[in-house]
């Protein structure tokens, strides 16, 4: 079986770029996915995609080399199961706070004896051949998110959970828990104020030294220069909603900026 991309990219050592996919249909998925990214984060926790447009969003990838990440709701090791069982190369899990949480989702991700998914994933079988079964627990990406201080606190014994394979920080939910609002509507930007960055700052440096990948959410090609100057190859830069928000602003700007000539 061939290992995604994402996967990949995180055994090598090797940049790879992704994007959220948060409208809710299967057109934005095929777009990304076609047009070169590494990866991408289908957003069950946030967006209006129920299973069927789950679906639709990962078989929109197929054929091109980019690797469908799901995020599912916190503490719902039932989507982690439907979400890969569908087809999805790995999983983020939002606000993992505890060990606790941290087991709860690595479990979910593997096959007994290491975790306790259940056994079921036909369509993978048939996609990706009949060594699924033996080696989907080594290609399973799972990504979990530290996105409150709490968690922070207890930041060396949620990492020393086994099974995680990366860390994607939550800077907009952590600003959120610490008392800041950061301004994400209008566009994505990892900026925070110095008390976030200092918390964001303890979260790299348990990573670091458990050799375990951050992948920042970055707002722009700036930003993901900036996290390659840390040792961040792999980033979440942007999502569709803001992308097409942004290039339509534009777009409407430029067809005003002409009316007025």
């Amino acid at each position: 079986m061939k290992a995604s991309a994402l996967r990949s990219a995180i055994e090598a050592d090797r940049s790879a770029i992704g994007s959220y996919v948060m409208m809710d249909n299967a057109a934005s998925a095929g777009i990304l996915a076609h047009l070169g990214y590494d990866f991408i984060v289908i957003d069950q926790q946030h967006a209006a995609i129920d299973l069927r447009g789950l679906q639709s969003a990962v078989a929109a990838t197929k054929g091109t080399s980019c690797a469908p990440i799901v995020r599912v709701h916190p503490r719902r090791p039932d989507q982690i199961e439907w979400a890969l069982d569908l087809g999805a190369h790995g999983v983020v899990v939002p606000l993992v706070n505890s060990p606790d949480d941290a087991l709860l989702a690595t479990q979910a991700c593997r096959y007994p004896p290491v975790g306790r998914r259940s056994v079921a994933a036909l369509r993978n079988v048939l996609e990706r051949g009949k060594e699924y079964m033996r080696e989907s627990n080594d290609d399973v990406v799972c990504i979990i998110q530290i996105e409150h201080f709490e968690a922070v606190e207890c930041i060396d014994e949620i990492l020393d959970i086994g099974g995680i394979d990366a860390v994607m920080p939550g800077h907009v939910d952590l600003a959120m828990s610490m008392g800041h609002t950061i301004d994400y509507g209008s566009s994505v930007s990892n900026a925070v104020p110095d008390e976030v960055a200092k918390a964001m700052s303890v979260i790299e440096v348990a990573c670091a030294s458990r050799s375990i990948p951050v992948i920042p959410v970055v707002g722009s090609p700036k930003e993901y220069g900036s996290a390659l100057q840390k040792g961040q190859k792999i980033a979440c830069c942007n999502t569709d909603f803001h992308l097409f928000m942004s290039a339509a602003a534009s777009q409407l700007a430029g067809c005003k900026a002409e009316e007025e000539k």
